[in-house]
C-alpha cells in the first residue's frame, strides 16, 4: 500500500496545490496591489477569498483521500500484491528444482551450509528486489509525469531538470558497481561466520573453543569493517544527492523568478515548478537509498542464479524413456571409470541375477561404494555399459532409475519430522498399519513404544535425538515400505549392537526376498548367508563365491578378513 500511496500523494497533492494557486493567481495579484488592500478587506472580499480557497483545498484533499482508499487500495491489494506473490512463488519453484537437479558431485564440492546460506539470501533478495522494482516504477513514472507537466509551461526548465536526473543516475550507476564489490566480500564473510556456527556441535567435545572463538572474532571484525565501508559509501551518496539537489533547486527558483519578472510565467506555474522540483529531489534521494537494497538484492540474485545454473554433467538424453523393471537383473559390462583423473575401474565386468543377494567386500577404497554410486548414475562411466534388465541406465530417466532402487546408507538421512513421516517418506500414501508393520520388521518398535509421543516423536535435525542404531533402523523401515525391486545396503548394520544386528539380519532376510540385493559390509557376520560374495581390491574383482567357498582359499583375501574377525568382533 505504501508504494502506490506515495505515487498518489505526489500526483494528487501537487495537482491540488497547483490548481489552487492557479485558480487564485489573479486574486493574489490584486491582493499584491497595495492600493486595493483597504478596499478589499473593507468590503469583505479578502475574507471571502480566503474562505473559498480553504474550502476548495479541503474538498479536493478529502475527495482524493476517499478515492485513494476505496479505489486504489483495491487495485493495489488484488493487483500488485497478487502479482508479486505469483512471481515469488514461481521463482521459489525454480530455485527448488534448480538445486535438486544438480549432480551428486556438486553437493560434494559445495558445503550444505554454503548452499543453504545462498538460497536464503536469494529468497530474501527476491522479496526485496520486487519491492524495489515497484519503487523504481513509481520513480520513473512520476518523473515522466512531472517533467511532461513542466514542459507544457517551460521546456527549458524541463530539459534542465532532465539533464540533472541523467547526471545523477550515472553517478548512482557507478555507485552500484562500487557497492557490489563490498557486497561480494560481505557475502563471503557471512558464509564463513555461518560455517563457524554450524560446526558448534561437532566442536563441543574437542576443547577448541578458544581457537574457534579467535577465528570467529577475526571474521566478525572483517565483516564489520566491510559493512562500515558499505554504509560510508551510502552516506556519501546521500550527501551528494542533497548538495546537488539544493544546487538544482536554487537554479530553478532563480530562473523561475527571472521568467516571472519577464511576464513569461505566472505565480501558479512557478509554484507548480517549485513543488515538482521538491518532489523530484525527494524521489531522487529515496532512489539513492534504494540503490543499496537493489544492488544488494541484484547481487544476491546473481549469485543464486550462478548456483542454480551451474552446468550439470549428468543429464537425461532428450525424450529419455522410463526404466521398466521385469526381473531386476544387473549387469556391469566392460566398465571403465575414472574419478578426478584417477582410474578406479578398468574392464569391470560382472552380473547379478534377478533376486540374487550379493555382498561386496574389500578394504576401504577398493571400489565397493563406487559401484553403487554408478548404479544410481551419480557419475557417468567412460566406457562400457551398466544394464538393468538389458536397459542402459544412461538412456533412461534418472528419476525412474532411482525410484526402482532402495538405499539404506551407512549414515542414514533423517528429516526434522516425526518418526512416522520419516518412515513413510519414500511412500507418503502408506497406511498406519503398513508403517507400523515396516517399523516392527526393522525392530523400530523396540524403542518407539517407549517414547512419549510414539510415532509422532520429532527426531530432530538429521535425527540427532536418536541413537545411531535407532536412526539406522528407521532407514531400514523406510526401505521396507518403499518396496523397490533393487535394494542396496551400505554398511546398514555397522551402527548396531550385536543384539540389534541379529534382529536386523532376521528382518532383512525377509525384506530381501524376491529382490535383487547388494550389501556392502565390513562385518562379515552380516553377509555370511549371501548368495554370492564379491571381494574387491583396487577396483578389481579378485574373488567371488559363497562364504563356504571363499574360506577354503588359504591365501584368499576373504579368508584373511575372516581370520581377523570372529563372530563379528575384532580379535
Amino acid at each position: 500500500m505504501r508504494n502506490y500511496s506515495d505515487l498518489l500523494n505526489i500526483l494528487a497533492e501537487s495537482h491540488i496545490t497547483a490548481l489552487a494557486y492557479s485558480w487564485a493567481s489573479e486574486e493574489v495579484k490584486r491582493l499584491m496591489n497595495y492600493s486595493d488592500w483597504f478596499n478589499i478587506f473593507q468590503d469583505g472580499r479578502g475574507m471571502s477569498l480566503a474562505f473559498q480557497y480553504a474550502i476548495a483545498v479541503l474538498l479536493l484533499i478529502f475527495g482524493y483521500k476517499i478515492f485513494n482508499r476505496l479505489i486504489f487500495f483495491s487495485v493495489y491489494k488484488w493487483g500488485l500484491v497478487k502479482l508479486k506473490i505469483s512471481i515469488q512463488q514461481t521463482i521459489y519453484s525454480l530455485i527448488f528444482l534448480g538445486i535438486h537437479k544438480h549432480n551428486h558431485q556438486y553437493f560434494i564440492d559445495n558445503s550444505s551450509e554454503k548452499i543453504l546460506s545462498q538460497t536464503r539470501r536469494m529468497i530474501r533478495a527476491l522479496e526485496e528486489f520486487t519491492d524495489r522494482m515497484v519503487d523504481f516504477h513509481i520513480f520513473f513514472y512520476s518523473i515522466f509525469f512531472m517533467l511532461f507537466t513542466i514542459s507544457m509551461e517551460s521546456i527549458r526548465i524541463a530539459l534542465g531538470i532532465l539533464l540533472f536526473i541523467i547526471f545523477f543516475l550515472l553517478i548512482q550507476y557507478r555507485a552500484i558497481e562500487w557497492f557490489k564489490k563490498y557486497q561480494d566480500r560481505t557475502d563471503r564473510l557471512e558464509d564463513d561466520l555461518m560455517e563457524c556456527l554450524s560446526d558448534t556441535i561437532a566442536l563441543k567435545p574437542l576443547s577448541t573453543f578458544q581457537r574457534e572463538n579467535q577465528c570467529f572474532a577475526e571474521r566478525n571484525n572483517a565483516l564489520s569493517k566491510s559493512r562500515t565501508k558499505q554504509y560510508l559509501l551510502l552516506y556519501l551518496i546521500r550527501m551528494l544527492s542533497l548538495v546537488v539537489g539544493v544546487f538544482l533547486e536554487t537554479i530553478v527558483v532563480r530562473y523561475g523568478i527571472t521568467l516571472w519578472g519577464r511576464g513569461e510565467l505566472d505565480i501558479g506555474t512557478i509554484v507548480l515548478v517549485q513543488i515538482y522540483v521538491f518532489r523530484i529531489l525527494n524521489l531522487i534521494v529515496k532512489f539513492g537509498w534504494s540503490i543499496k537494497s537493489c544492488a544488494s538484492a541484484a547481487n544476491e540474485i546473481g549469485e543464486g542464479l550462478k548456483m542454480i545454473q551451474t552446468p550439470r554433467e549428468i543429464k537425461d538424453i532428450e525424450n529419455a524413456p522410463s526404466l521398466r523393471i521385469n526381473e531386476a537383473k544387473i549387469r556391469f559390462q566392460d566398465v571403465d571409470f575414472s574419478y578426478q583423473d584417477e582410474q578406479l575401474f578398468h574392464g569391470l565386468d560382472f552380473e547379478i541375477k534377478p533376486g540374487e543377494h550379493v555382498a561386496l567386500v574389500g578394504a576401504s577404497g577398493s571400489g565397493k561404494s563406487t559401484i553403487t554410486k554408478l548404479l544410481f548414475r551419480f557419475y557417468d562411466i567412460q566406457k562400457g555399459k551398466i544394464l538393468i534388465d538389458d536397459q542402459d541406465i544412461s538412456q533412461v530417466t534418472q528419476e525412474s532409475l532411482r525410484s526402482h532402487i532402495s538405499l539404506v546408507p551407512q549414515d542414514p538421512i533423517l528429516f526434522h519430522r516425526s518418526i512416522r513421516e520419516n518412515i513413510a517418506y519414500a511412500r507418503p500414501d502408506a497406511s498406519d498399519d503398513e508403517i507400523k508393520a515396516a517399523a516392527k520388521m526393522a525392530r523400530c518398535d523396540l524403542f518407539v513404544d517407549h517414547l512419549e509421543d510414539k510415532y509422532e516423536t520429532l527426531v530432530g535435525e538429521r535425527g540427532i535425538k536418536l541413537s545411531g542404531g535407532e536412526r539406522q533402523r528407521i532407514a531400514i523401515a523406510r526401505a521396507i515400505i518403499e518396496n523397490a525391486p533393487i535394494l542396496i545396503m551400505d554398511e546398514a548394520t555397522s551402527a548396531l549392537d550385536s543384539e540389534s544386528e541379529k534382529y536386523i539380519q532376521e528382518a532383512m532376510a525377509e525384506v530381501m526376498k524376491n529382490k535383487t540385493s547388494i550389501v556392502i559390509a565390513h562385518r562379515l557376520s552380516t553377509i555370511m548367508k549371501m548368495d554370492r560374495i564379491i571381494v574387491m581390491d583396487k577396483g578389481k574383482i579378485v574373488e567371488s563365491g559363497t562364504h563356504s567357498e571363499l574360506i577354503q582359499k588359504p591365501d584368499g583375501i576373504y579368508k584373511k578378513l575372516r581370520d581377523i574377525q570372529s563372530g563379528g568382533f575384532i580379535k
